[in-house]
């Protein structure tokens, strides 16, 4: 055990000290001669680890002896001293030959550490202490080509890992991290739950809290879906019209760099729009937590109207917030955009919660329908983002006055 411990230890150290040593490329580079350096190492390596062992033994015969143990066995103290040795050298032998273009050349050194396991003698251990320093001096004939070997490879590595990003996805990451930075994502997902939270209560409760008992029965039916409706429309405006209209409201001291760029107008629209998708998953826990008070017969219809209902919002924020692209948020044009928003997902949840409840009707084709139309729709209003910046870059002075 100790014998092959000391093993990886002089491997481990080998590596630290010759490999990974950032002084050592400079001390190659010198006069020197490349095995006299590598060879200082190893002895450095072998001086350390066989100090350890006389430390860590002589510790433990000093134990034994305070517990009035016969430790008088000189001779094999000294077998085991050579077997600690052997081990050392063999492990900045293999530590050379495993870190090298050619390694093949660890065979010899693995077929002996075979036969010293095979043998489980300390005895024939220590008699191929010679042989283990014909292995360490061989492995320090090559020393240079381990050292550039792994240099090539720690720099090959490094240009596979930087790839170059596109225009697409650094333009996503600019947004993301943004958004990121200023911390909303979480607060859109705690919006998320504790409007989920709040709607399932009224969902359960809001009838005997807002109705008199006189009218409840008339509209038992209609405000519990009133409830869940404005669930979703609050977690569509919070997640979805803000930063919709943000991506370019907030370009007021930025703008200049993205027009220095040879990016065109389309890419920066098509970039900043792919950021929103990440804040739509902010949405999810909504739908995660309405459950638990209303079941999960209505959750498919309810992922789709938030589906439609954050589509909806993209189409009628975006160009808007390029339209006004470099100016503070204004109240107004949040106002609007809501009006118009709640209108839209008013109609379209009246008209579907009326085709659900004719039994014989399947509104999944429609729903469908409804998708897909939206998504002609995105692609006109990011088309339309795109000419209104076009404009507004043509005009600054008037985009920004």
């Amino acid at each position: 055990t100790v014998f092959f411990l000391l093993l990886m230890k002089s491997a481990s150290d080998m590596h630290t000290h010759f490999f990974s040593a950032p002084h050592i490329s400079y001390a190659l580079s010198t006069q020197v001669p490349h095995k006299k350096t590598a060879g200082q190492i190893v002895l450095a390596i072998v001086l350390i680890n066989m100090s350890l062992w006389f430390s860590f033994s002589v510790l433990y015969l000093l134990v034994l002896s305070s517990l009035r143990i016969s430790i008088y066995y000189p001779l094999e103290y000294l077998f085991f001293s050579m077997s600690v040795l052997s081990g050392i050298l063999l492990g900045c032998s293999l530590s050379f030959h495993f870190f090298s273009s050619k390694q093949y050349r660890m065979i010899p050194t693995l077929l002996l550490l075979c036969f010293f396991w095979f043998s489980q003698s300390m005895m024939f251990t220590a008699c191929m202490l010679p042989l283990a320093i014909i292995h360490c001096l061989w492995s320090l004939s090559h020393p240079l080509d381990s050292y550039r070997y792994v240099k090539r490879k720690e720099r090959t590595n490094g240009l596979t890992q930087v790839r170059p990003q596109g225009v697409l996805h650094a333009l996503f990451l600019r947004e993301v991290t943004g958004i990121w930075r200023d911390r909303l994502y979480f607060s859109f997902i705690s919006m998320s739950i504790f409007t989920a939270l709040g709607t399932g209560y009224l969902f359960l409760y809001g009838t005997d809290l807002f109705i008199p008992e006189s009218m409840q029965r008339y509209l038992s039916g209609f405000l519990p879906s009133l409830f869940v409706f404005l669930g979703c429309y609050v977690v569509v405006m919070y997640a979805a019209v803000f930063p919709a209209l943000n991506l370019f409201l907030t370009e007021e001291k930025t703008m200049w760099i993205l027009r220095s760029l040879p990016v065109s107008n389309e890419t920066i629209v098509y970039g900043k729009t792919l950021a929103l998708s990440l804040c739509f998953l902010t949405t999810l826990p909504f739908l995660a937590f309405i459950p638990i008070f209303q079941g999960v017969s209505d959750l498919l219809f309810l992922f789709w109207f938030l589906v439609f209902s954050f589509l909806a919002a993209v189409i009628i924020a975006l160009p808007l917030g390029v339209k006004y692209v470099g100016k503070k948020s204004d109240i107004l044009l949040l106002y609007s955009v809501a009006m118009i928003l709640f209108v839209l997902l008013s109609v379209v949840g009246a008209g579907m919660n009326l085709l659900r409840s004719n039994t014989g009707f399947s509104i999944l084709p429609l729903c469908i329908l409804l998708i897909c139309l939206e998504l002609t729709v995105l692609f006109l209003s990011l088309k339309l983002s795109t000419y209104l910046l076009t404009l507004s870059l043509k005009n600054p002075a008037k985009s920004f006055l």
